[in-house]
């Protein structure tokens, strides 16, 4: 009885690790410090095939966690006059750049509502 009681002591004890664990492995990308949100072209470009982002929406104050299924959402996500909707409140948003044409890397992204009020952001999560 006691080895019986010893060994699911043990067993539950090495489920506990391994649950502490994995769940210390999927935060640790958050726990490094702040995620800052994507501005420019280059950065909303610079995501890839299974990275993850967040959309945060201003308006309902919502935050929504998605994976990029290849490089054209990425690129659609900072296509100048392309739309998205936010998954919670479903409120059209249009992509909106600025900043000199052709340099990727100055040109600013903005997700603004139909009154032209910037009312989203994209923030990228890094991978664990």
């Amino acid at each position: 009885m006691k080895t019986k009681f010893k060994a699911l002591a043990g067993l539950l004890f090495a489920i506990g690790l391994v649950t502490t664990a994995s769940a210390q492995r999927a935060n640790q990308a958050l726990m490094n410090g702040p995620l800052k949100a994507a501005t420019s072209q280059e950065e909303i470009q610079n995501l890839k095939k299974g990275q993850k982002y967040a959309k945060v929406c201003m308006e309902c104050k919502s935050i929504t966690v998605k994976e990029i299924a290849d490089e054209k959402e990425a690129a659609a996500l900072c296509h100048d006059g392309g739309t998205m909707h936010c998954d919670s409140c479903k409120k059209e948003v249009r992509v909106k750049r600025g900043g000199p044409r052709g340099n990727i890397i100055t040109s600013t992204v903005e997700y603004v509502n139909s009154e032209g009020k910037e009312c989203m952001f994209i923030v990228p999560i890094p991978k664990e």
